[in-house]
């Protein structure tokens, strides 16, 4: 065993470069470093050290995603080393599913707020309802983004069953998830409209204006629907992509009727979810909104 400053002097020795924060930490729990009396008064100026590591390592990275987005938003269906980033991959496949959800519960949200609000003005406490509302649309939130993520990944198991002689699971996974890189972007300019798009308020004087009220509450949908439409047409051109890519040319059955499986493949893989996934959230949904 060595002490942290013996430890740190071969490491640089032997890669000339100071170890990172991270490197170090592995090297204590592995046994490497021996923390005695002398190892747990560390000079603060030596902490402060670490954590402007830390802190450059995590911009670091920040940084690189930035740098692997752009060209993926720019040529998505093009091969690109990029897609072997898995961390990244994983990343743009949580911020698409997050964005997406919250664009949908944000207006919901809305909508319940300024019902509530409207129905206020009618001079009843709502503050026990205001609270239990509060929990609801965070329970909201948490179902939708889960209902987002098994239907974006509903495609998976086609692509994965009809590519299997041509690319292995990692290269079809990395191949299909790059494509959320763009679909990230569009839901977060869905989740931004979703602050912005209109909301009917109901109030007594607005009663009698039933069609008025239906026109904001559709124009308020429309919007945040067209957006999560175009990140399902872009995810079904995924598909057609990545079946065509492989089948083109080297399948055995011409790529339009394996994209045609791949379709039927997906729509029963979602038909599944509904019935296992989303109707029991559903229904456990509707009985928190039964127990006000």
């Amino acid at each position: 065993m060595a002490t942290k400053q013996e430890w740190q002097e071969y490491f640089a020795l032997i890669n000339d470069r100071q170890p990172s924060a991270d490197e170090v930490l592995a090297a204590i729990e592995k046994g490497e470093i021996t923390l005695g009396n002398q190892e747990q008064t560390i000079p603060k100026a030596e902490i402060t050290e670490d954590a402007n590591r830390v802190y450059t390592n995590a911009k670091q990275h920040a940084g690189n995603y930035w740098t692997w987005v752009k060209p993926i938003i720019v040529n998505p269906s093009r091969s690109s080393d990029a897609s072997d980033n898995t961390l990244f991959l994983w990343v743009s496949f949580v911020i698409a599913s997050l964005t997406g959800a919250f664009s949908f519960s944000n207006v919901i949200r809305r909508g319940l707020n300024v019902a509530l609000n409207s129905y206020s003005s009618f001079g009843t406490d709502l503050t026990k309802i205001r609270s239990q509302l509060s929990a609801l649309n965070w329970q909201l939130f948490f179902y939708v983004v889960i209902i987002f993520a098994i239907f974006y990944l509903a495609a998976l198991p086609g692509l994965l069953l009809l590519n299997r002689r041509y690319l292995t699971v990692k290269q079809t996974v990395s191949k299909y998830l790059k494509w959320f890189v763009p679909l990230s972007l569009i839901n977060i300019i869905g989740a931004i409209l979703s602050f912005f798009v209109p909301i009917a308020s109901i109030s007594i004087s607005t009663l009698e204006d039933v069609l008025s009220i239906v026109n904001t509450f559709f124009a308020s949908f429309a919007v945040i629907t067209f957006i999560l439409t175009l990140g399902a047409a872009l995810l079904v051109a995924a598909q057609q992509f990545l079946i065509s890519e492989v089948h083109l040319h080297q399948g055995k059955f011409d790529a339009a009727w394996v994209t045609l499986l791949q379709w039927i493949i997906s729509i029963v893989v979602i038909a599944i979810e509904v019935r296992i996934i989303v109707i029991p959230l559903l229904q456990n949904l509707t009985q928190s909104i039964g127990t006000w």
